[in-house]
This record gives structure tokens, sequence and C-alpha cells, in this order.
């Protein structure tokens, strides 16, 4: 019984999750990949349905949190792709202080959802989900690079 109701909190988060990554228009890929992700993490962090629901609502926060200082640094880092071998010292200052203040800002976000995470999970629990976060990235770039490959 446990399982079915697991099975069927897992069926409704991932169609959370799809909708969300609909909304974004990032198209069928991401959506895919989406689903991938909270499979992955709802899989290594053995989440109890009760957990599942005050879980998933807080790293969707946190996840897009994340994903607007990222957009910002991939964003100034396409522009100053072009010129790095014509930047000047001052202009290499500046795009060095920017890439710690942004890894700054990532920071902070993951302390203050931290905090939030333990909030409805066991610390051992954030724990894992950061290390499975890692663990899903490496997995996506091996399955990437399969692809790519064949």
């Amino acid at each position: 019984m446990k399982r079915k109701i697991t099975l069927l909190l897992f069926l409704v988060v991932g169609s959370i999750g799809l909708a969300l990554a609909q909304k974004g228009g990032g198209g069928q890929r991401r959506e895919k990949i989406e689903a991938m992700k909270i499979g992955f993490i709802t899989q290594r962090l053995n989440l109890t349905p009760e957990e599942a629901q005050k879980f998933w609502p807080v790293y969707n926060r946190f996840n897009d949190e994340m994903e607007k200082v990222r957009k910002g640094n991939r964003a100034r880092a396409m522009e100053d792709a072009g010129d790095m071998e014509n930047m000047t010292d001052a202009e290499a200052e500046k795009a060095l202080n920017e890439m710690i203040a942004n890894r700054s800002a990532e920071l902070e976000i993951i302390k203050k959802y931290t905090a939030e995470f333990k909030k409805v999970l066991p610390a051992q629990k954030v724990v894992k989900l950061f290390v499975a976060e890692q663990a899903f990235k490496r997995e996506l770039l091996k399955k990437l690079k399969e692809q790519r490959d064949n």
C-alpha cells in the first residue's frame, strides 16, 4: 500500500514538474530531463509521501532562484567570451569580481534553502539531496556524451 501511495505521489510530482517545465518553454528535451531529475532525487532521498508533499514546493523555489542566478551568469559569460582575448586588465578584474559575486549569490541561496529543507526533511536527507543533484548532473552528462558518440 505504501509503495502504491509513493508511486502515485511520484506521478503527481512528476506531472507538476512537467507542467512547470512546459510553462518555461524549454521544450520536450528539458521536460524529459526535469522528469528524470525528479525521479532520480525522489529515489535517492527515499522520500515518504508526507516528505515529498512538503519537499517539492521548497525544492522548486530553490531551483527557480538558482536558475535565475545561473542564467545571469551564462548571459555575462557569453558576452565576455567573445572579448576574452582583447580584455584589458581592468575588464578582466571586473569579470572576476562578477564571477565571485555570482558564486556568492549561489552560496547564499544554498544556505537559505538548506535551512528551509531542514524544516521538511531530516539533515541526513538534505545532505543526500545535494549529493544526488551532483550525481544526477554526472549521469546526465554521461548520457549526453554517449548520445553524441553514437
